[in-house]
């Protein structure tokens, strides 16, 4: 297969160089961030974004699009979002505080704290750490296996601690501290351990020792019935989805919070005066490096000096970006569960190191030569099939099962979707005949041979 010479037209999640230098100062947000994240709102990408960065004493906020698009409800600062995983580090932040006040330590075995008919300890002993359930290093699998949800759309909410207990119980570890393994079972481990130690539940754990001192007042795991309004509604697609609950697992991905309050739990993390102080600097430092030298702080990952995580619901995505060189802090959130905003945040976070991603503009292409894209695409090794169609001087893309979607021509054998983060790159002989096509979606790249 010959490969097509590399892409010259603008393209998602790989293109447009911006000329910047390392002064270029990013509180006042950039008008062409803003005009992406219109670009991709206008076009379904995203029902809504709030977006706010911190700079050197200074923020900013940009919020646009529907928290609700039904009811055509625009979103605001005071809009609630789902940030997943980023509850990881709000979990890591709480051991360190008990680290710091040696009340428990990040060695300290995670079984000593269970029933004692638990024993988290591979065949020679060696036993899990709570250091480890936060840095995931501590070989537990990234699910238990018997998490059965009722409801595929709310996946977490009938799982319980004796559920939990179940599992651990009739668990072997291995691997512990060899290599990091991201396991959502792993810091809703850790959260129900530090609600154990502290005789409370994880709720009313993070809100007396996280959130009431960070003054956090309107960053919830249940959100308040008179608060219930600001909750913005998740979509996959344009498709409305359920909000997720936690009960066991909570201290991997339960908290809802606004735009403000995520902002400003950033900026805790470089405050001089922030009551936490030893505690932040405890939890984002590296306690893990792996072979291929990455970092990882207590819920923190690292990326270049960057202290990042994002989050992921049914119905909702979310980053946060900490640059203690720059003194910055970025945050974003969106209410997609399909798209997220990653890119845009990495961007921020550090422009010097990292791409703004554009949409690409419409090329003209004549319908005949549509037919050249037109078959079916095949990946067997991932069960993976597409069917383009040309009809109606455009081109459509479907999936078994779901609804054919028009892509959009932008040069170079390059298509694509203006209502997701994806692009198809087509292949050619070298008699320029169609042979196949990779797609680049959420930073994977699937190739697929064409019939």
């Amino acid at each position: 297969m010959k490969r097509r010479k590399k892409v010259k037209y603008p393209i998602l999640l790989a293109v447009l160089v911006l000329a910047l230098t390392s002064q270029f100062c990013i509180a006042q947000i950039p008008q062409s961030v803003k005009d992406e994240i219109k670009t991709r709102t206008d076009n379904g990408v995203y029902p809504s974004t709030a977006l706010g960065v911190w700079e050197e004493g200074k923020e900013t906020y940009f919020i646009y699009g529907y928290r609700n698009i039904e009811r055509q409800e625009k979103a605001d600062r005071n809009t609630l979002y789902e940030i997943g995983s980023i509850t990881k580090t709000y979990t890591g932040l709480l051991l360190a505080r008990y680290t710091a006040e040696e009340k428990l330590a990040l060695d300290y075995p995670a079984d000593t704290l269970l029933p004692d008919s638990i024993r988290l300890r591979d065949g020679m002993g060696n036993a899990i750490r709570l250091g480890q359930l936060a840095t995931h290093t501590s070989g537990l699998p990234r699910l238990p296996d018997n998490l059965l949800p009722s409801s595929l759309d709310n996946p977490y909410q009938d799982y319980t601690r004796k559920d939990l207990f179940y599992f651990l119980k009739h668990y072997k570890p291995k691997n512990i501290g060899q290599r990091y393994l991201y396991s959502n079972l792993g810091a809703g481990l850790l959260g129900e351990l530090l609600a154990i130690s502290q005789e409370a539940d994880y709720a009313q754990l993070l809100q007396k020792e996280i959130l009431a001192p960070l003054q956090l007042k309107h960053t919830y795991i249940e959100v308040p019935k008179q608060q219930s309004t600001k909750l913005a509604t998740g979509y996959m697609g344009r498709q409305s989805v359920s909000h997720w609950d936690f009960d066991a697992l909570a201290g991997a991905g339960a908290l809802k919070t606004n735009i403000t309050e995520l902002l400003a739990y950033g900026k805790s993390y470089l405050d001089p005066e922030n009551p936490l102080k030893k505690a932040a600097e405890i939890s984002i430092k590296p306690h893990y490096t792996d072979k291929n030298k990455r970092k990882y702080g207590l819920g923190w990952h690292f990326l270049e000096g960057l202290a990042w995580h994002n989050g992921g619901t049914g119905g909702f995505r979310s980053f946060i970006g900490i640059n203690p060189e720059k003194n910055r802090v970025v945050a974003i959130m969106v209410n997609s569960g399909s798209n997220p905003a990653d890119d845009i945040g990495l961007y921020l976070s550090d422009p010097d190191k990292h791409k703004l991603p554009v949409t690409p503009e419409i090329v003209d292409i004549a319908p005949e030569e549509l037919q050249n894209y037109a078959g079916s695409y095949q990946n067997n090794s991932l069960g993976l099939h597409l069917r383009l169609t040309a009809k109606n001087n455009a081109l459509y893309a479907s999936l078994p099962g779901q609804q054919e979607q028009r892509i959009y021509y932008c040069g170079d054998h390059n298509f694509f979707y203006k209502t997701a983060l994806a692009r198809l790159m087509f292949e050619a002989d070298e008699n320029d005949t169609i042979v196949g096509l990779t797609l680049y979606q959420n930073g994977q790249e699937v190739l697929l041979i064409k019939d």
